[in-house]
Parts: C-alpha cells; structure tokens; sequence
C-alpha cells in the first residue's frame, strides 16, 4: 500500500504502447539505460560479497548463505527506508531502476559491515545489525547528500566509511573474550583463498 512504480518502470504504462512501434520516448525512458548498471550492482552483492566473504578457512558456507540473507532483507527495508527520505510523492514510495541502484549500495554497506563481524555473530544478530544500519545508513545519506549538500563521488563517505565504522563499532559492542580462544581459526587455506579471489 505504500509501494509502486514509477513511470518508467511501470508496466500498465509499457502495455498501454505495446500495439504500436517503438518510439522515440521508449528510447528515453530511464529503464533502459540503468538497468546494466542494475544488475552490475546486483551480482556485486550477492556474488562478489558473497564469495569475498569466503576467505575463513571454517566459515565458507556460512559466508555465501549469511551474504544472501542479509543481501535479501537489506535490499527490502533500504527500499522503504530509502523511499521515506528520497522517493515519497503523494503518500508513495516510488520505485524504479535508481531507487533499486541506491538500495544496492545501501546493501553493500552493510556487507562491509559483515565483514568486520564474519564468524563472530548469529543470522539473528546480523538481521538486527542490518535494521539499525539500514535506517541508520538512510539518515546518514539524507543528511549528507540533501542537507549538507556534499559531494560524494563513489559513495566513499556514504557507503564505505560509514560501513567500515559501523561494523566496528557493533565488532566492539559484541565483542566477548571466550573469543580469543578461536584464533588460530582466522586464517585462510589455499581453497578458501580461490574461492575469495573470484569474490573480487
């Protein structure tokens, strides 16, 4: 009730024109031309994180399948999130190629913040990590892009630093010393490295 297409992305309005040719305004529309980006982005987070994440010699299944549950659900509630911030029109959340593109990148935050957690922490644990990131991440942005007007080229401030330091900051809130007894299992093996080298 509070999601829908825009007009790009919208399918009502694709098959309104479906009897007639391709016109010069199906050749404009926004969908076209980000959608490569879109999917770009998409394999990043779940196939790139997913296997970069691979590089414990004890924690490779864990890894892709902890990647994809946080992947699935951030990708969602960044959507929403987002949405209340950037893309509400007349009580809606509009969504389209660019919204799905930012929910990507939001996504992709908090997988740099799994990352400073991988091994330490349960899927319950990461979904609630990745609630608090997710609208943490939304103000974050909203305030830094919209209010303060800065320019963040590749997302360094946004995306990457704010992921680095949030995952830090939960690695200090959950930290337990019982976890100095695992140690010699933060390490790698020659598979486990081949696994994160197609990751990159």
């Amino acid at each position: 009730t509070l999601v829908e297409y825009n007009v790009d992305t919208d399918a009502k309005l694709w098959n309104a024109n479906k009897n007639q040719s391709a016109t010069r305004h199906d050749y404009e529309n926004e969908f076209y031309y980000r959608y490569p980006s879109f999917q770009d982005v998409h394999v990043m987070i779940f196939v790139g994180f997913g296997f970069l994440m691979t590089f414990l010699q004890r924690y490779g299944f864990s890894s892709v399948g902890f990647n994809f549950l946080i992947a699935a659900f951030s990708l969602q509630w960044a959507t929403l999130m987002q949405g209340f911030f950037h893309g509400m029109h007349h009580g809606k959340i509009h969504v389209g190629v660019t919204s799905m593109i930012n929910a990507d990148f939001c996504t992709g935050s908090v997988l740099i913040s799994f990352g400073a957690v991988l091994g330490k922490t349960s899927p319950v644990q990461l979904l609630v990590m990745a609630i608090f990131e997710v609208t943490l991440f939304a103000v974050n942005e909203f305030i830094l892009l919209t209010i303060l007007g800065a320019n963040d080229a590749g997302g360094s401030m946004t995306i990457h630093t704010f992921g680095a330091y949030f995952g830090l900051v939960v690695t200090r809130v959950l930290y337990r010393p019982n976890l100095d007894k695992s140690k010699h299992r933060n390490s790698s093996v020659y598979h486990s490295d081949l696994f994160a080298m197609i990751g990159t």
